[in-house]
């Protein structure tokens, strides 16, 4: 009561608008008019990873089954912001979803997670984005998933009634690894059109040719993990003449050169800065103490897009190089090829 009070108090109040945003969201933050959630969950997975259960606020606007969205959680004082692909929690009339958070070394959101979080712990949302949807034919869908590329899966094969023929081939670096498989089972029982296929590479095979033989002409690949792993499956569906959706929660080896450095002019703060050529911006720049918004890390959400004003460019993912003013360049999936001029 007395939070609501307060807010009521700094709404009628003559301050700066920022200013009552700012105590909204510590004093009530399912009230903010941006987009919060509460976590109301936290249950086991897998060996490794943990489900957060989030309840969103009405500011959220929701999202389409295998998107991504940004969440936000203030650890030691500080934003720390991952991308994951939530699914809705069946039967929940709050509009809760679920995240999936594997235990990653060094990654301060994971250990955020597993082991700081508690019941009650507010977040930051982004809207949702990523364009990985099931076909709009009938045709048979293959999913290939690795890892934790098995989240948007969940979430497709939540959203629709399983009408088409519909395999899933999972795989993990052991069983202990493999994220909800006791609900994979289940649904593989009870769907006579799904088929699932857990593969350990510590005991068994890499994707590989044979994995995808049986597939029609017409059927429809659908592949998340690594970037090798969709490096691979993209080189299968080609060599077989399968149409591919594709999305890598990695992004590919980077060939930096350290003893080659580049300039990187800050217009705005007037600063410089040195990098490696090569090296993406994003955690070069951040190395440099440089503090920049960002979100999935993988060039699909746009949060560290800025405009360039000058200088040489290239693409992670692609390895195109572009040398003229580009005012959305992503620095997550960019680097410098020769002196830069940034609008920051």
């Amino acid at each position: 009561m007395a939070a609501q009070q307060i807010i009521r108090a700094l709404t009628n109040a003559v301050i700066p608008s920022d200013v009552a945003a700012f105590w909204q969201d510590h004093l009530a933050p399912m009230k903010s008019a941006e987009p919060r959630g509460r976590l109301i969950a936290i249950t086991p997975a897998s060996a490794r990873a943990i489900t957060l259960t989030i309840e969103p606020n009405r500011a959220f606007n929701g999202f389409r089954a295998g998107q991504h969205i940004t969440i936000s959680a203030s650890v030691n004082g500080a934003w720390v912001a991952r991308s994951y692909s939530p699914r809705l929690v069946s039967g929940a009339t709050s509009g809760a979803f679920q995240i999936t958070v594997q235990r990653v070394a060094n990654g301060r959101f994971s250990q955020w997670a597993h082991d700081a979080a508690s019941i009650g712990d507010w977040l930051k949302l982004s809207d949702a984005y990523g364009d990985l949807a099931l076909p709009e034919n009938n045709a048979a869908v293959m999913m290939l998933a690795a890892g934790s590329g098995i989240t948007p899966f969940l979430s497709l094969l939540q959203s629709t009634p399983l009408q088409r023929n519909t395999s899933l081939q999972y795989w993990v670096k052991t069983p202990e690894d493999a994220c909800h498989l006791d609900e994979l089972l289940a649904l593989q029982t009870r769907e006579p059109n799904f088929h699932f296929t857990l593969h350990s590479t510590q005991i068994g095979e890499r994707l590989n040719a044979s994995h995808l033989a049986d597939c029609l002409v017409d059927t429809d690949i659908m592949a998340c993990g690594p970037a090798g792993f969709i490096a691979t499956a993209t080189s299968l569906a080609s060599a077989q003449s399968l149409r591919l959706q594709s999305e890598a929660f990695s992004l590919p080896m980077i060939v930096s050169d350290a003893t080659q450095m580049v300039s990187i002019t800050l217009a705005r703060s007037g600063k410089v800065v040195q990098v490696a050529s090569g090296a993406a911006l994003l955690p070069a720049l951040e190395a440099q103490g440089i503090a920049l918004a960002s979100g999935c890390r993988r060039g699909i959400c746009n949060t560290c897009a800025c405009s360039k004003r000058q200088g040489i460019s290239e693409n992670i993912i692609t390895q195109m190089r572009d040398d003229g003013d580009n005012p959305g360049l992503r620095l997550c999936i960019s680097s410098a090829r020769s002196d830069l001029t940034l609008d920051l």
